[in-house]
């Protein structure tokens, strides 16, 4: 016998469901409980199960809890029984609040004035926020536009067999929801909440971005994570890449939120690890929510969102049987809007953007579409970087997934190509921090350029790199024997960075693990570029042999003048200036 004993009301947003079973002769620990969608389309139409504990395979009996998002279909639930290959149905049905709102996050357009409200539901009513200074007074009212992706979007196996992946486990992704939210003050608190049909989420707040402010009195403040993925982990397939790590990471950065106020969280690629699993995006933004609507979530492309097809430029070196496999960005570009964007341009695969913030100007590379000389975005980056206005923004930072620069290092890579043409870019713009992923590690480099230590964090001569690809997936494993005068600090915990940057001054990067100790700090002085040390040293050697060069000759002159005066006094007068015996 199954029972489930159901939340009071329907799922709303996520919820924990207990399920029950008794009368089992012949449990193994191979027996599993599991809650699956009869009525979702996809082959495959399980969305989670659990292993039963070891003391129910006794006994015959027990429970376990389920974590289970609201995906707009009401869950059924079984009992496996390995050792009998016998299935059991519970009688039990746990419905969904179709409507309800879920999956809010919140992101900066192009305008600070703005702010970008996005969520998921299942109705295609008008998309409406709420919002004001009191949250028991949302007097101001904003709606926006709604849209969908389907399965025939999706690539498929035309990209390889593992592209089958995102067809079976297909999940329709409801209607994605966004409203602008227009004209907002300067640094000042909102509430808001958001919904259709009358159906409306819990009030959340976010502060609006800085207007009107003086570089020197001027503080900005960021959040830095990638390679996280969720934390839901009730499932035990090879395909799935879900980490339990991660729900330590975010939740060490909500005790963060809650201590200090950011300006933005940037989250560096490989986003919730679906890799073609489609309710992992349903568990993504369950677990996210509560960062995702108090600070603007401005992300970048990873590998495990893009995937890759026939004519992508990556398919000569990416063998794509472990990345996105079958989404081909498809799920990511409906679901991210990002500054200086539009849907379409996303849909099209244009993932890369830039924005000014107070002190900040941000630029975000896709490495996952093509960068080299000759390419789209290669242009306009050489055109953005080249348009800073750094009287405004006087520190660049540089955010992408698959890193320029790790250890230990790999040469035959094509995006290593692609970055060696950008380099140079970076160099003459006097780009101060470019953050990576990818990597499931910490890696904090020298400023350099070329491979080459140029300088140190008070007189940089290059771009600072740090690959932060470890909110939470499996640890890549670190050198034996790292290249430490490049490699300035190597880390296998967990975490995530914050960055404090004060006026034209100073940038700190912090990184942090998930029980709060600061792992390795790095402060860079706006002090601009300056000559590499070796070649500092050259031009102070030259300088000084260029002085001798001189002084020589001047003491010769000095002394055979000394000569001349003592040999002939009369010589004395031609060399006198000021008053004299004739005054």
């Amino acid at each position: 016998m199954i029972e489930v004993m159901s939340p009071s009301g329907n799922i709303t947003n996520i919820a924990n469901v207990t399920v029950s079973w008794s009368g089992i002769l012949q449990a193994s620990k191979q027996d599993r409980v599991i809650a699956y969608l009869p009525d979702a389309p996809q082959m495959e139409k399980w969305i989670t199960f659990k292993s039963i504990p070891e003391g129910s395979i006794t006994t015959g009996t027990g429970s376990v809890i389920l974590a289970l998002p609201n995906v707009r279909l009401p869950y059924h639930f079984q009992y496996y029984n390995q050792l009998t290959n016998t299935t059991f149905e519970s009688e039990d049905v746990v419905e969904v609040d179709v409507d309800y709102p879920t999956q809010g996050h919140i992101a900066y357009t192009s305008n600070l004035k703005e702010m970008r409200v996005m969520w998921v539901s299942g109705t295609r009513n008008v998309p409406t926020v709420m919002y004001g200074f009191d949250p028991s007074s949302l007097t101001s009212e904003a709606t926006g536009t709604s849209w969908t992706y389907n399965v025939t979007d999706m690539c498929g196996t035309s990209v390889n067999p593992d592209g089958a992946i995102g067809i079976n486990y297909f999940l329709d992704p409801g209607w994605i929801h966004s409203v602008i939210l227009p004209n907002l003050l300067s640094n000042t608190t909102y509430y808001y909440k958001f919904g259709t049909s009358g159906k409306w989420s819990e009030t959340f707040s976010f502060v609006s971005a800085q207007q009107n402010f003086e570089v020197e009195k001027t503080t900005t403040r960021l959040m830095v994570v990638a390679d996280a993925g969720t934390s839901n982990c009730e499932w035990e397939l090879s395909i799935n890449m879900c980490s339990n790590y991660s729900r330590h990471t975010y939740a060490a950065m909500k005790r963060e939120l809650e201590r200090q106020k950011y300006d933005m969280l940037l989250y560096n690629g490989d986003l919730s690890y679906a890799s073609g699993i489609a309710h992992t995006w349903e568990y993504y933004f369950a677990e996210m929510e509560s960062i995702t609507t108090q600070v603007p979530y401005m992300v970048s492309v990873g590998n495990h969102e893009a995937g890759w097809s026939e004519e992508d430029w990556t398919k000569s070196w990416n063998s794509g049987t472990r990345q996105a496999r079958g989404e081909c960005g498809v799920p990511y570009s409906n679901r991210h809007i990002m500054p200086n964007t539009t849907l379409e341009q996303s849909r099209d695969r244009v993932w890369w953007w830039s924005m000014d913030y107070p002190l900040v100007h941000i630029v975000a590379i896709s490495t996952e579409s093509a960068f080299g000389k000759g390419s789209k975005q290669y242009e306009w980056l050489k055109s953005d970087l080249a348009n800073v206005n750094r009287s405004k923004t006087p520190w660049i930072i540089i955010m992408g997934h698959r890193p320029m620069y790790f250890f230990p290092e790999v040469t035959n890579n094509e995006w290593l190509d692609h970055f060696r043409e950008i380099e140079p870019l970076m160099n003459k713009y006097e780009v101060n921090l470019a953050l990576w992923g990818h990597n499931h590690v910490y890696q904090r480099m020298c400023p350099s350029y070329q491979r080459q230590c140029r300088g140190n964090s008070t007189h940089p001569g290059g771009t600072v790199h740090i690959l932060a690809g470890n909110g939470g997936q499996a640890n890549d494993p670190l050198p034996n024997d790292p290249d430490r005068t490049f490699f300035e600090y190597l880390s296998m915990r967990w975490g995530y960075l914050r960055i404090e940057i004060q006026g034209n001054s100073t940038l700190q990067v912090e990184f942090l693990t998930p029980d709060d100790v600061i792992q390795d700090t790095v402060v860079l002085y706006k002090s601009r570029f300056t000559a590499p040390a070796d070649e500092l040293n050259a031009d102070h050697n030259l300088v000084y042999l260029s002085f001798l060069t001189l002084l020589v000759p001047m003491a010769f002159l000095s002394v055979l003048l000394y000569w001349k005066i003592k040999k002939n006094p009369s010589w004395k007068k031609k060399f006198t200036f000021g008053n004299s015996d004739d005054d």
